[in-house]
């Protein structure tokens, strides 16, 4: 989606409609065009176009978040390492008017602490992040009555149509001083009166005069040295230091706030001034002056006495003004760019490294046989800088010293693939990171009030140190193993970690301690990266959703008519050769088929093509003359095998399931063993009938062209009221967003993925084999970088063209590692079959890699491993091809090994 001028608008940006002056902020992206606006005032307008909106400040921008530039969105990524702000304010009822420039620091909220903030206990020195905060609220009615609600968020709500005013939940911008609410008879009668009489029924709105946090719930993360057992989980704010917030509550258009007074509590009830333009006392006098004449004048309308009422209303935020500091992966840096001109990016490459980032060699398959060389190479270095275009990064080499301090070698700098690279998990410290000093000095363990031991990266140096400001103020540099980075996680996953008994007796400190043993701390302090807290992701993604669902309805239904018709109609072959350019479809076994959009029927590269009356599986696999004809049946029942995943899941089978799961087993069995596309192979077991294996051969013009991938099944006693239970045969490597190294599957099918309708698992009509059928043509497609969750919507972008062909890139790579570790451990049952699979099939995967070294398209190949027309269309980066020279000296030797036919003269 995209503004006037051409840029992408996010949630959260600031804009300006093209028919007013006047600053708005996004706040829904509905469809594909559709922008809703936040004005100044809180008020909501809908449906706006979005190219009547010129996006002019993105104030989000925070340390640690990676842009791209509005410019070149599909060229190198920076990371943000310094951000500042500047607010322009407006008094919306009268008052002093504007001011500009105003810095955030002379600022506060309408209430001092909002949920997600980083919080430190001042009693007993730890770190926690609000994860609940209660608000109490003093509502003065027209008369002059005065009630606390509390927990008035949920009880009291403003005048104006709900529909018509956004609020921000965390940042309570839903409710502020002077605002006009109104709420139902019961919560009036039992609110606390604080003046005049109780409750009459002629109360219906009042005005908002004060609000405050009532309390907060603080889910704990780690603590300072010396400090063992974590506080109680409800806290009082006045117990809590602030230490910092996240992303989420940055300043934005429509925040309410007052101008800080170093002379009173934020939250005090007893004050109302917030601008230090009056005195205290002065404010009181005049607040009790006034109600006494209110009382004396009873006669006077309502509205003059709203109007005697002294209520400090808050100014709004009307404008953002925000520059940030980025270093761009080649290196350079840029000081006060304009936010604007910059996109958020969320990474999903992990060879998009930064400057600074520690970094080592990828192990691959085999290096543990090759210990002969002299010298091993460094086992860590920091990067220099990253070529996006062409995959390589230069990098120093770190040498530890005697006192355990890294130095670089100035002469061990080197030019590498980014694709044999990772970064250090236990050493991955990040720009914006929150970091807890691992091992601080001696100090007083009764001193909860330093914050020495608690700060924020704020630079990656040069020679692999960290520089990290302290909560103390201080700035330090320190060993990335001396510091231990706090996981960002959202709100919701903290609370569902907490669990509901923190509720039960916030009060009871038997019950407390008891909790405390099974607190869940050790999760949230690590030493990698803070995992995707996307809060700035885009919400236009609808349509591609939808195509999406469409796919995955198609290939769903495509498997029922397979059951239906009881015959092969649709077969899905390895070796069907389909260039990249081909507009393609699905293959569609009956007219009841929905045709799929010809963008995503290029991803898949699934086609239909029937071999020719009396051709066999084995011609079709491409034996080669000379080999030994192999059969290996595509189903065949035969004794469970040792190492499958699920086989120590005892108790699934027969016994529990009864004589109605046997019959529905056996159904399943009868379909598998008639209907299997030609690249799935299938094993069952008679002593285990709950268990299945399965293993699919990649298709050509896919990254998985030659490839085999190992699945194991079992069917659960519920089977089949619950879909089965999937797992991947990965070797720790992740070669397609749906298949993550623990060997999870994520596909709706399963239910490991969101889904509507057809693409659930439905006990009336899904079977195995449209599970199947659903990860071979879902999962192992032409452009895997699609797959991720929302990706769709970068199909025919800049920032998809960037990042699929690194992505399919990757996926070749680890196709080929997994190779190698199907050579040297086969499942069992399966020996023979991979055996000669690659016997057959070696001289055509060396082939496809040496086409790929010359600079041909990742998946463009024919089934011979030639080249096609669209084969030059984009070259192979170089980081691709100096990966493929470390790997393929490899596969030589282990398709040698197995007696792979004419591999010496494959390339």
């Amino acid at each position: 989606m995209e503004d006037a001028a051409g840029r992408s608008i996010w949630w959260s940006d600031t804009a300006v409609l093209n028919s007013s002056p006047e600053r708005v902020l996004v706040a829904r992206c509905r469809k594909p065009a559709i922008v809703d606006v936040q004005r100044i005032d809180g008020s909501l307008v809908k449906s706006n176009n979005a190219g009547d909106l010129t996006v002019v400040d993105r104030s989000y921008l925070r340390p640690g978040m990676v842009v791209a530039s509005e410019s070149d969105p599909g060229g190198q990524l920076g990371v943000v390492t310094a951000a500042a702000t500047a607010l322009d304010l407006v008094r919306l009822h009268g008052g002093d008017g504007a001011v500009t420039g105003v810095s955030p620091a002379d600022l506060r909220r309408v209430v001092a602490i909002s949920v997600g903030d980083y919080v430190v206990s001042s009693s007993t020195g730890w770190l926690g992040r609000v994860v609940e905060a209660g608000l109490d609220a003093d509502v003065v009615f027209d008369d002059g009555g005065r009630c606390r609600v509390a927990e008035a968020s949920r009880k009291l709500r403003a005048v104006v149509k709900e529909e018509d005013y956004v609020g921000r939940r965390y940042t309570e911008t839903r409710l502020f001083p002077g605002q006009r609410v109104v709420s139902s008879a019961s919560s009036w009668r039992t609110a606390r009166w604080l003046h005049g009489s109780f409750w009459k029924p002629s109360y219906k709105q009042g005005t908002v005069a004060m609000v405050k946090r009532s309390g907060v719930l603080v889910y704990w993360i780690a603590s300072s040295p010396h400090q063992e057992e974590p506080p109680a989980f409800h806290q009082n704010v006045d117990d809590l230091i602030f230490f910092c917030s996240p992303k989420v509550n940055s300043w934005r258009v429509s925040d309410r706030c007052f101008f800080r007074n170093n002379n009173n509590t934020p939250d005090d009830f007893s004050t109302s001034s917030s601008c230090g333009k009056h005195k205290n006392d002065c404010v009181m006098r005049k607040h009790h002056r006034n109600r006494k004449k209110a009382m004396m004048r009873k006669k006077r309308t309502s509205i003059e006495s709203s109007r005697r009422l002294e209520v400090d209303r808050p100014m709004s935020v009307a404008d953002t003004h925000t520059t940030v500091d980025v270093l761009w992966q080649d290196g350079t840096r840029q000081r006060g760019v304009p936010s604007a001109t910059l996109s958020p990016y969320v990474p999903k490459n992990h060879h998009d490294f930064f400057p600074g980032q520690q970094i080592r060699r990828t192990v691959l398959v085999g290096d543990d046989a090759q210990s002969q060389s002299e010298s091993p190479p460094p086992v860590a270095g920091v990067v220099r800088s990253l070529d996006c275009k062409d995959q390589t990064v230069r990098v120093s080499w770190l040498t530890v010293t005697g006192d355990n301090n890294n130095n670089i070698d100035d002469e061990e700098e080197e030019t590498v693939s980014a694709y044999h690279l990772s970064r250090i998990l236990d050493h991955d410290v990040f720009y914006g990171n929150i970091v807890i000093r691992l091992h601080a000095g001696t100090r007083s363990s009764t001193d909860n009030g330093d914050l020495s031991w608690v700060g924020r990266v704020v630079d990656l140096c040069d020679d692999g140190q960290v520089q990290v400001k302290w909560g103390d103020g201080t700035t330090t540099k320190v060993l990335p193993r001396e510091v231990a980075v706090v996981k960002e996680q959202w709100v919701t996953e903290m609370l569902r970690q907490l669990g509901d008994w923190v509720y039960d007796d916030g009060s009871s400190d038997e019950a407390q301690h008891d909790t405390n043993q099974a607190h869940p701390i050790a999760n949230t302090v690590v030493g990698n990266q803070t995992e995707g807290n996307n809060d700035q992701g885009q919400n236009n993604n609808t349509a591609a959703t939808s195509i999406i669902s469409r796919v995955s309805s198609a290939i769903i239904r495509l498997g029922s008519i397979v059951l239906e018709q009881g015959k092969r109609p649709f077969r899905v072959t390895g070796w069907t050769t389909v260039e990249a350019s081909s507009n393609a479809g699905l293959a569609a076994a009956s007219e009841n088929i929905e045709p799929v959009s010809s963008a995503v029927a290029n991803a898949q590269k699934i086609a239909e093509s029937p071999h020719e009356e009396g051709e066999g599986k084995a011609q079709a696999d491409g034996t080669t003359a000379g080999l030994e004809a192999f059969r290996f049946q595509q189903f065949d029942v035969v004794q469970s095998p040792p190492d499958h995943r699920y086989l120590d899941n005892v108790g699934q089978g027969t016994i529990i399931g009864g004589k109605t799961w046997t019959k529905g087993v056996q159904r399943e069995w009868k379909i598998l063993e008639n209907d299997l596309p030609d690249t799935i192979y299938v094993r069952v077991f008679e002593d285990r009938m709950d268990l299945l294996r399965a293993v699919m051969v990649g298709a050509c013009g896919t990254p998985y062209q030659d490839g085999l991938f190992f699945f194991d099944l079992q069917l659960p006693p519920s089977y089949p009221a619950a879909p089965p239970l999937v797992n991947y045969h990965s070797f720790g490597l992740r070669l397609n967003p749906n298949l993550y190294p623990s060997g999870t599957v994520c596909l709706s099918l399963l239910g490991t993925f969101g889904g509507q309708d057809i693409e659930l698992w439905s006990p009336e009509s899904s079977t195995i084999l449209q599970v199947l059928v659903s990860i071979q043509g879902l999962v192992l497609t032409a452009l895997p970088y699609y797959n991720e969750a929302g990706y769709a919507s970068q199909v025919g972008t800049p920032m998809g063209h960037r990042n699929e062909l690194p992505y399919s890139e990757n996926t070749y790579l680890l196709s080929l590692q997994t190779m190698l570790h199907l050579l040297r451990r086969p499942p069992a049952g399966f020996e023979d079959f991979v055996r000669d699979q690659f016997r057959r099939r070696g001289r055509h995967v060396l082939r496809a890699c040496e086409a790929y070294r010359k600079g041909c398209l990742i998946g463009t190949l024919d089934r011979e491993a030639n080249a096609t027309k669209t084969s030059k269309a984009r070259p192979c980066s170089t980081g691709f091809r100096l990966a493929l020279d470390n790997i393929v000296p490899r596969l030589k030797v282990a398709f040698a090994e197995i007696g792979a036919d004419m591999c010496e003269r494959a390339v």
